[in-house]
């Protein structure tokens, strides 16, 4: 049933340990904890939407979240949203410097997104 409905387990810490980062990102990256905390703070609902918008799908590969390779990159313009590049699960992120630019940014990019609606 996996290979069709995908995987269930939506362990989102798994994700966070196997992502990469480039451009000046790194692990410790302030921007990047900001990141995370923000991340871990969404509902699963919202989680599922930030899946939709890297990856393009909310289905979790058969072997889990770990099997995600994701790469997070520094953009240099903060005033702009966050670009998914859906066919590497590439995201591209500005250095927003606050919490609340944060959440409303990403909020946005995330709810504003289609994916390939596959089912």
């Amino acid at each position: 049933m996996h290979m069709v409905s995908g995987h269930q387990d939506f362990n989102f810490r798994d994700l966070e340990q196997i992502t990469e980062y480039a451009n000046g990102y790194h692990v410790e990256h302030p921007v990047i904890q900001l990141f995370w905390e923000v991340f871990h703070e969404m509902d699963l609902k919202t989680k599922k939407k930030f899946l939709v918008f890297l990856t393009g799908s909310d289905r979790i590969p058969i072997h889990g979240l770990h099997s995600i390779k994701i790469v997070i990159q520094k953009v240099k313009d903060n005033t702009r949203l966050p670009v998914a590049h859906t066919c590497f699960n590439l995201l591209d992120l500005p250095p927003y410097p606050r919490k609340e630019i944060m959440v409303a940014k990403l909020f946005k990019a995330i709810h504003n997104t289609e994916g390939f609606g596959l089912v």
